[in-house]
């Protein structure tokens, strides 16, 4: 059963074009055999992305190949992956070129994961050149074009045969040589399980009093309409990544009035720039890992840079009292309009005790009429989903780490793989390092190497999961060179050429 059906992009609205534009549409689009909600349980959506020119405009044509699923007690997968983000797609990638017979399953109707539901002005705090692994361009910055990429990902390896979404997993087991994985279309075998649903897939909100309260609040997953900020009374709060881009929109959109509250401020990087990646990134730190070897080394480069930044800028008071330390801490980046208008913004050092009214009751005493609360508070990681006791408490990635061997192997369960949730908070582009995970995960899985069980407590750097995932895998992956020198200046000489890497 096959159909076809015409689908834009996130900005672009059928609607909005004239008539020949959606006959066009619609004769590229074909007839469709019906939804998909009249697909048989044991039958899958699997979305493959093809590009069509037209003289309009640029389309995407989305493909919906069903295909019957494999139920117990049939032969059991090599590998099964339990989400369709970065990771886990990349993981299908590689499993499948090293001939695993494996599947991957998504509760969601695409691919993308996080990137297919954020906002559209979400961005990565990466370069495109170093976010792009592999010859899979990235062709933007934001929420569109990271989603597109995923999709292009299944694309380019022909993956969405392998592909089911709307695969909601309820439960996994170890029977004792298999893994039985339960979902709300069926039940699967396999020998080994990769768990890629993400260290973000729940939105964090503060469990705070509310007493009749007529504030609107919103996640910051939640705002899709930035421009509603204007003339509004905003309160942002939490001190991180998002809370900087929630400040940045209501400063563009004309807020009439603007408070900013949050425990303690993290470490960015002050620029003049519109808008500044995320530094250090893979090529800075491919130069100074090469230069300074060191993290301590590093560490004392950047603190004396930063410190330097922030008296150019006039933002001592801003400045965290931990010293920046390149294994714990991320560089957000700047924001050119908040960092220029930072007058206009009430802080408050604290924690939201209460909303009451129209008011944000503070617990250091402070209180203040809003009209609109942007929780810029982050995710958690929910893990209930497995139906594994070890696992349903966990809800952070350091928690997680205590868990797991190498960063990725479970010391609890047999075949059991966590994949790209414990660099949350590294300096890194998630497919570069996606790869690097995935490639150790299938000589493991293969028998060709041994990923070890021991534990890596600390948030890791760039430089640190190159060299344990090298050592670990050298042997059949000529790229991750043994010689990290040599392997530091063939990346440093690939990303000063704007290249994307190969791993």
């Amino acid at each position: 059963m096959q159909g076809y059906r015409a689908r834009l992009g996130h900005d672009l609205d059928i609607a909005s074009f004239d008539v020949a534009a959606r006959q066009n549409i619609a004769a590229l689009a074909g007839p469709s055999n019906g939804p998909l909600s009249s697909v048989a349980p044991q039958q899958s959506a699997c979305y493959a992305l093809k590009m069509h020119d037209t003289p309009l405009r640029r389309y995407m044509i989305v493909r919906e190949q069903v295909t019957e699923g494999r139920e117990a007690p049939g032969r059991p997968y090599d590998t099964i992956v339990i989400g369709a983000g970065y990771c886990g797609v990349i993981f299908l990638a590689y499993a499948r070129e090293q001939g695993l017979d494996c599947l991957l399953l998504d509760k969601q109707d695409d691919v993308g994961g996080l990137w297919a539901w954020l906002p559209s002005w979400q961005d990565i705090q990466n370069r495109r050149q170093d976010f792009a692994v592999n010859a899979v361009p990235l062709r933007g910055v934001t929420q569109p074009a990271i989603h597109q990429h995923v999709r292009e990902w299944v694309e380019k390896y022909e993956l969405a045969p392998h592909i089911r979404l709307r695969h909601e997993v309820t439960s996994v087991a170890w029977m004792g040589d298999y893994w039985n994985v339960e979902t709300t279309r069926g039940t699967f075998r396999c020998r080994h399980l990769a768990v890629a649903s993400g260290a973000q897939n729940e939105p964090r909100v503060p469990n705070v009093r509310r007493v009749r309260s007529d504030i609107v609040e919103l996640h910051s997953s939640q705002l899709r309409r930035p421009e509603d900020l204007r003339g509004q009374r905003v309160t942002v709060v939490g001190g991180g990544s998002s809370s900087w881009d929630l400040l940045d929109l209501a400063l563009e959109q004309g807020a009439d009035e603007i408070h900013w509250v949050c425990r303690r401020v993290l470490w960015f990087l002050p620029t003049g720039a519109k808008k500044q990646r995320a530094w250090p990134n893979l090529r800075q730190l491919a130069i100074m890992q090469t230069v300074l070897n060191s993290s301590d080394a590093v560490n004392g480069f950047l603190r004396w840079m930063l410190r330097r930044l922030y008296r150019w800028h006039g933002l001592e008071e801003l400045e965290p009292d931990e010293p920046f330390d390149i294994r714990k801490h991320q560089l957000i980046p700047g924001r050119r309009v908040m960092i220029r208008n930072l007058h206009a913004i009430s802080r408050h050092q604290g924690q939201v005790r209460s909303l009451e009214g129209n008011e944000v009751v503070l617990t250091n005493g402070d209180r203040f009429a809003t009209d609109t609360l942007l929780w810029a508070t982050g995710y958690r990681m929910s893990l209930e989903y497995l139906g594994l006791p070890e696992f349903a408490e966990v809800d952070t990635v350091q928690e997680l780490r205590y868990r797991l061997g190498s960063l990725v192997r479970s010391r609890d369960y047999p075949n059991l793989f966590f994949l790209g949730m414990s660099l949350l908070d590294s300096t890194s582009a998630t497919p570069f390092f996606a790869a690097v995970e995935a490639k150790s995960v299938v000589s493991h899985i293969l028998g060709r190497c041994e990923v070890p069980d021991r534990v890596i407590p600390n948030v890791v750097a760039y430089w640190d999961v190159l060299r344990h995932f090298s050592k670990v895998n050298q042997p059949n992956e000529p790229r991750m060179w043994s010689n990290l020198k040599l392997f530091m200046l063939a990346l440093w000489y690939q990303l000063l050429r704007n290249r994307s890497v190969r791993i």
